[in-house]
């Protein structure tokens, strides 16, 4: 089966290098006809219910479907977490996790809570077709940076949690720095994420987690070559990483000669 989030992927990957490509057009074809009446995508042909892979979505069709990607880009602005308003669940939250539960982002489905992924997701595609400015958008920055831990980095969520600090994760760290810094977001919060991240790719060896982590560091004044070798390390005979699109479309997204897709 396909699936919406690969297939972006591959098409953010493949833009600059093959947008001529039948494949290319497929993909492109294949998200058309996924998107809902109501402007979003689910994450097959099977899912009939919008969620956060309207964020790949957009994304990927901001340069080859303005209209299409539009109109995913209305359906994120219309949808967000669950918002808190009462002031002493705000008090409480404050004090037991440490968070402003007045910000949120964007839920996987509607109707959650938020989280990192998909709401770095959501802004970046609603950058992508030029929403910088809205509301939602300044409002999601701000819940990233206070969703990130204290330590360095993020986690799926909240910073802190009723049974002590969760460790943060290299692929939800390295999206909410990709986002931060396509949004040219700098400051105490986002230099602790990088040492997190430089501190945990030392040690790291899967690709997935390589190539995210990679494609952070992009946005950085360093030499690129340990980064690179390392990924051409992890590279199969039929050039993909671990015989997987979407890691292997992560991975063209960090390389040398990779644009950020904007």
């Amino acid at each position: 089966m396909s699936y919406v989030e690969p297939t972006a992927a591959v098409l953010l990957a493949l833009a600059d290098y093959a947008p001529a490509a039948s494949t290319y057009s497929r993909g492109v074809g294949f998200l058309q006809a996924l998107q809902h009446e109501d402007g979003g995508w689910g994450i097959a042909a099977i899912d009939g219910e919008s969620g956060w892979m309207t964020g790949w979505a957009v994304w990927a069709l901001a340069r080859q479907d303005k209209s299409a990607a539009e109109r995913g880009a209305a359906w994120l602005l219309q949808t967000e977490g669950i918002r808190v308003t009462d002031p002493a669940t705000v008090e409480r939250a404050r004090e037991m996790f440490k968070m402003d539960a007045t910000l949120t982002g964007w839920p996987w489905q509607v109707g959650d809570a938020s989280w990192v992924f998909p709401t770095a997701l959501a802004l970046l595609a609603l950058q992508a077709t030029a929403h910088t400015a809205h509301p939602r958008v300044e409002e999601g920055i701000r819940y990233l940076l206070d969703r990130a831990l204290f330590s360095g980095g993020w986690n799926i969520g909240d910073p802190f949690m009723v049974t002590g600090v969760p460790p943060a994760t290299i692929v939800n760290s390295s999206l909410a720095l990709i986002t931060l810094g396509v949004f040219s977001v700098s400051g105490e919060v986002v230099d602790k994420g990088y040492q997190y991240l430089a501190q945990q790719l030392a040690s790291a060896h899967t690709a997935t987690e390589i190539a995210w982590g990679a494609w952070a560091e992009r946005t950085l004044p360093m030499d690129d070559s340990t980064r690179l070798s390392r990924l051409e390390s992890l590279r199969l005979a039929d050039g993909s990483l671990d015989g997987n699109p979407f890691t292997t479309a992560v991975a063209i997204l960090a390389s040398e000669n990779g644009k950020q897709p904007t």
